[in-house]
């Protein structure tokens, strides 16, 4: 099991235009919260929680520390909002789990090895799903998972019900939804040749906001 990961937080008080000034002391606004879990506006310290967020990834669970609360929260980083230019954080989203109730998240799909076919030209490796979504406890939770697909052979196909997932955890998408697939390389070209050809775009008639907002811009 991944090393406990811990974090300390306040309760916030300040909103609106005291963000900003909260932010300048070297402070980050964010908000917990989830089923039958009331919002908690919190704030944490910069330093501390870029470190953390850099350890934890999404389906990291975090042991939130808030202070006068009797007992620590268990949450999932769910979003967090960046200045565009300089990349510092703005806010985050966390969410409040319980450790008795299953959650739904996505996991990364990776691809382990190197086909043969591939290897010599014959054939071409297709990923056609980056993400699975899965449900479990969240004890339970991964990150990813991993399919070796070293020993395909062009026209093989691995579809959601072939990858196997740890115990405790259901895969969510379509069992017959293909994941990655090996394919001859002329096949591959013609696909991508259709995939490059222009569509045919619908123009649909603005409605009058957008017209509005149109004319204002």
């Amino acid at each position: 099991m991944a090393d406990k990961i811990e974090l300390r937080a306040e309760i916030r008080t300040a909103v609106g235009s005291g963000v900003n000034a909260l932010r300048r002391s070297g402070k980050v606004p964010a908000i917990v919260y989830g089923h039958n879990v009331p919002n908690i506006p919190i704030q944490l310290d910069v330093r501390e929680v870029a470190n953390t967020l850099r350890k934890a990834g999404r389906n990291t669970l975090i042991t939130l520390n808030i202070a006068g609360k009797d007992a620590p929260q268990m949450v999932l980083t769910r979003e967090v909002q960046r200045d565009p230019i300089r990349h510092t954080i703005k806010h985050i989203d966390f969410y409040a789990v319980s450790m008795t109730e299953k959650i739904t998240a996505s996991i990364r799909v990776i691809l382990e090895g190197e086909p043969e076919d591939v290897k010599s030209g014959a054939g071409v490796l297709l990923q056609e799903r980056d993400t699975l979504e899965i449900e479990c406890l969240p004890s339970d939770l991964i990150e990813s998972v991993t399919i070796d697909v070293s020993k395909m052979k062009v026209d093989d196909v691995v579809r959601v019900k072939d990858v196997i997932v740890p115990a405790g955890i259901t895969l969510l998408d379509d069992p017959e939804d293909e994941v990655v697939r090996v394919t001859r390389f002329v096949e591959a070209k013609e696909e991508e040749a259709v995939a490059a050809e222009p569509a045919e775009v619908e123009v649909i008639e603005k409605g009058k906001k957008e017209e509005a907002e149109g004319e204002e811009e």
